[in-house]
């Protein structure tokens, strides 16, 4: 979603505002754990702070389809997402900001905070997860801590 900055730029208004409903392209989708992104509701705005910056606003509402950590069922997770970020307009690193032709894309900003929302693991809390079945269990291993053999020697060392 391409948002013309020449009003800005010109002096003509103080701030650009926009909503939409966009969708993420299916082989964006696959590259990720993410089973199936619903329309992404997006509202902002984009302000001018000086001739080389601006602040963008932006709110991300959408459902995304993951799998369940342990038993690999589809469950819905909500995204909702605040973004406040300065763009420098003359950066020349962040190829994602880049305004080109006084046009920003929004898209890779909201794909990329979309993505960062994926938790690493996620499990259903509705119902009960199976943990045995015929022939198989589910085994919790108890490990020590890493440090419980250093918390032994200073034990010793605290009783000479």
């Amino acid at each position: 979603m391409k948002i013309d900055l020449n009003p800005l730029f010109n002096g003509l208004k103080k701030e650009i505002t926009f909503e939409d409903t966009i969708s993420f392209q299916e082989k964006d989708v696959k590259k990720t754990s993410i089973k199936k992104l619903d329309k992404v509701k997006i509202n902002g705005s984009i302000t001018k702070i000086s001739d080389e910056s601006l602040n963008l606003k932006m709110n991300i509402n959408s459902s995304m389809t993951l799998e369940d950590s342990i038993t690999l069922e589809e469950m819905e997770y909500p995204v909702n997402v605040m973004i406040n970020k300065i763009i420098d307009i003359n950066a020349e690193d962040e190829e994602y900001y880049k305004i080109f032709q006084n046009t920003l894309d929004i898209l890779p900003i909201v794909w990329e905070n979309i993505v960062l929302e994926v938790p690493l693991r996620i499990v259903k809390e509705e119902k009960e997860t199976i943990l045995e079945g015929n022939g198989w269990s589910l085994n919790k291993v108890e490990s020590n801590s890493p440090l419980s053999d250093l918390k032994e020697l200073l034990d010793m060392e605290e009783r000479r």
